[in-house]
C-alpha cells in the first residue's frame, strides 16, 4: 500500500513537472491526471516489466487529455514528437508490427478528417499513428476496442452535452482515444 502512494506521488510529481514545461498551455489538470494514472498502473501492475513503459506512456496521456480538454486541440510539440519516440521504440524492442495499427489507424482518421473535418481535428490524426501502434501491443484485439471506443466515448460525451442544453459544444476527442488505448493495453497485458 505504501508503494501505491509513493507511486501516486511519483506520478504527481511528474505531472506538475510537465504543466510546468508546458507553460504555453498551462494544463491545470496535469498533476492530478498523472497521479491518478500512475497509481493505477502501479496498482494494476507493479512490480512487472511493464510498469515503466505503461507510467512513461500514461504521462504523456496525461499531458495531452490536459491540453486538449483545457485548449480543444492537440498540439504538434506533443504528438509528433511522441509518435518519433513511440515508432523508433517498436522498432528497437521488435515491435515494428504494431506499426501497422497505427498506419491503418492514421489512415482512417485522415480520410475522416479530410471527408468531416469537424469529426476529428488535425491534432487527433496525428495522435492515431501512436495510439494505433501502442493499441496494436494489446493485439488485434486491443486494437479493435481502442479504435472503436475512443469515438463511442465521445460521442457519449457529446450526447451528454446535447441533452443538456450544449448542443454546438467542441468535444475533445484526444482524451477518448488515449484512454481508450491505455485501457485497451492494460486489459490485453492482464
Amino acid at each position: 500500500m505504501v508503494s501505491l502512494w509513493v507511486a501516486v506521488v511519483v506520478g504527481a510529481v511528474a505531472g506538475e513537472a510537465m504543466r510546468r514545461g508546458l507553460v504555453r498551455w498551462d494544463p491545470r489538470f496535469l498533476p492530478l491526471l498523472s497521479a491518478i494514472g500512475t497509481g493505477w498502473i502501479w496498482w494494476r501492475f507493479g512490480g512487472s516489466e511493464y510498469v515503466v513503459p505503461l507510467c512513461v506512456t500514461t504521462w504523456w496521456f496525461a499531458a495531452l487529455t490536459a491540453v486538449d480538454l483545457q485548449r480543444r486541440r492537440l498540439p504538434n510539440a506533443l504528438t509528433i514528437p511522441g509518435a518519433i519516440v513511440v515508432t523508433v521504440a517498436l522498432v528497437a524492442t521488435g515491435s515494428a508490427r504494431a506499426l501497422l495499427g497505427g498506419a491503418l489507424l492514421f489512415a482512417i482518421y485522415l480520410v475522416v478528417h479530410l471527408l468531416a473535418p469537424a469529426a476529428f481535428g488535425a491534432g487527433d490524426v496525428k495522435l492515431a499513428w501512436s495510439a494505433g501502434s501502442i493499441a496494436c501491443l494489446g493485439g488485434s484485439e486491443g486494437w479493435v476496442i481502442a479504435a472503436l471506443s475512443a469515438p463511442l466515448a465521445t460521442a457519449v460525451v457529446g450526447s451528454v452535452a446535447a441533452v443538456f442544453g450544449h448542443r454546438r459544444a467542441r468535444i475533445a476527442h484526444g482524451p477518448s482515444m488515449c484512454a481508450a488505448t491505455l485501457l485497451a493495453v492494460a486489459a490485453s497485458l492482464a
